[in-house]
């Protein structure tokens, strides 16, 4: 099993080097002891002062005052390929910093896909784009672990064709059957038809569902494309 490795840097002073510590602490436990045993992948969680203090081969994490809208989330390093994160800072940073590296480890590209029926009335089959904390992302779904509030994460089981008793769709049991999606959440797809891309958002009971058009240079890092409207909304 390939061991990945990520780093957490603070560039604002609302976080401190010793918060990012223990948080760096909670989502280690969080990956090992929760995440590796569902989908089978590792990782070490580690907190540095300074951007320039990470080692090559790192994934880094970074906490900012301000973000715009179209800069939120996993992006790809253009000089070497490798992922990274940028999460704006909130009384919930930590929430949302698990959420980033839960799913930066999952799919670090950004275009790891499932196939299933589509939720949307009438489409058929779609390419669902694997982000393991979207549907239940809300804090209230959320779990502590060494006293700090993390995210959810839905199961691999989270596509299958059909519900069955006793399976587990998410980690915290949230999420009670496949592609369910709740308050505060959503969901983004791939239709092969249209070509178009595909969200899914729930406030309440509330659905909707929102065609983002077509995906610009064809399939291709489909996070990117999902990420700044789900920001949005």
């Amino acid at each position: 099993m390939l061991l990945n490795q990520i780093a957490l840097v603070s560039q604002t002073n609302n976080v401190t080097l010793n918060q990012l510590v223990l948080v760096s602490a909670a989502l280690q436990k969080q990956v090992a002891r929760d995440l590796k045993p569902i989908w089978q992948i590792d990782s070490t969680v580690d907190a540095f002062e300074r951007l320039q203090d990470v080692p090559l081969g790192y994934w880094p994490i970074v906490i900012k005052d301000t973000i715009p809208f179209a800069a939120q989330g996993i992006h790809l390093n253009k000089a070497n390929g490798q992922p990274f994160a940028l999460v704006k800072v909130s009384n919930n940073w930590p929430l949302t910093t698990s959420h980033e590296a839960l799913e930066m480890l999952v799919d670090p590209f950004g275009n790891r896909t499932a196939v299933g029926d589509s939720v949307k009335p009438g489409q058929g089959r779609v390419e669902y784009l694997v982000e393991v904390c979207d549907p239940s992302e809300h804090a209230k779904f959320g779990y502590t672990v060494n006293g700090v509030l993390l995210s959810d994460f839905y199961t691999p089981e989270y596509f299958d064709p059909v519900a069955a008793t006793g399976v587990r769709y998410s980690f915290v049991g949230a999420i009670k059957k496949p592609r369910q999606v709740l308050d505060g959440g959503y969901l983004s797809w791939f239709d092969p038809q249209s070509g178009h891309a595909f969200q899914l958002f729930v406030t309440g009971t509330a659905q909707r569902f929102v065609d983002l058009g077509p995906v610009p240079g064809g399939f291709g890092n489909l996070r990117a494309f999902t990420d700044e409207p789900a920001a949005k909304h």
